[in-house]
């Protein structure tokens, strides 16, 4: 086994084409992270990704295995060399996110003592090149400094917030909701908020084409406020695409011409288990 930094190299995503990452793995990373590689022969045999999403959470993805090799205990291995890396680092709990239809891999998961914390779909829709119906009512505006407490209390309470115990995707990776993070992503001007006080939030960010939404919430008119000025900010950064994380597609009625990622076209698994 040996642990690498920096973009998998050509030989490791082909270990299975069949379980490649989504195209968009490494535009919407917002952190660096290792790979871990089995080697058999000096050969290598089956690759992953770590995360440290926080100091004390862990992200594993891209888990691959050569196919000769499948059925021979390399998925396991690798996941079990992914926590201790996680470990060593100080995570506390590890993650990933696995697409509902992979149900080798949620086998994998579940034999090394993973289960459901959440389930997200991730739809995708085109910005329009016209006019963006923002409705004036809705009072959108950007987040400021003084919000983050409200933010962060009105946030843990959402639908969203609850129906995933609290996390929140930022790019493809799940962690826990913290002032810290929270104040964080108003400093990086990446929360919009609703209403006079705290009555809707779009936590978002723009990764090459897409402006990547995280947690749209509030009302129906609210939801579509927000988006509409999401599409129009990312508009402006040269974005052509929305992409939105929802516990639900009922969440995301507000967003015309949307449909699955092509990835996760039945939604997402995120599973998790706590470190000893």
């Amino acid at each position: 086994m040996r642990i690498e930094s920096g973009p998998l190299t050509a030989t490791q995503l082909a270990l299975d084409p069949g379980a490649a990452l989504p195209k968009e793995w490494d535009v919407w990373a917002e952190e660096p992270a290792h790979q871990v590689v089995i080697e058999e022969s000096g050969a290598p045999v089956g690759a992953m990704h770590v995360a440290l999403v926080s100091a004390t959470e862990a992200w594993l993805e891209g888990l691959r295995v050569r196919r000769d090799r499948q059925g021979a205990g390399i998925g396991g291995r690798l996941v079990a060399e992914g926590e201790a890396l996680a470990r060593r680092y100080g995570a506390a709990v590890v993650r990933t996110a696995i697409p509902a239809h992979d149900y080798a891999a949620q086998q994998v998961a579940e034999r090394a003592g993973y289960r459901t914390a959440a389930r997200a779909v991730l739809h995708e829709a085109p910005i329009p090149q016209g006019p963006i119906d923002v409705p004036y009512d809705a009072l959108v505006a950007e987040a400021e400094a003084r919000d983050v407490a409200s933010l962060t209390s009105w946030l843990r309470t959402t639908e969203t917030l609850v129906a995933w115990r609290g996390l929140i995707p930022l790019g493809w990776r799940f962690r826990a909701v913290r002032p810290e993070l929270v104040k964080g992503l108003v400093r990086d001007q990446r929360v919009l908020r609703a209403g006079e006080t705290v009555e809707g939030v779009a936590l978002f960010n723009v990764h090459g084409d897409a402006a990547v939404v995280a947690v749209l919430e509030g009302s129906g008119a609210q939801r579509q406020a927000l988006a509409g000025a999401v599409a129009l900010w990312a508009r402006g950064q040269g974005a052509s695409r929305l992409a939105v994380f929802a516990p639900e597609e009922e969440t995301l009625r507000v967003i015309r011409g949307r449909r699955p990622h092509p990835w996760c076209p039945d939604g997402l698994n995120i599973v998790e288990k706590t470190l000893s």
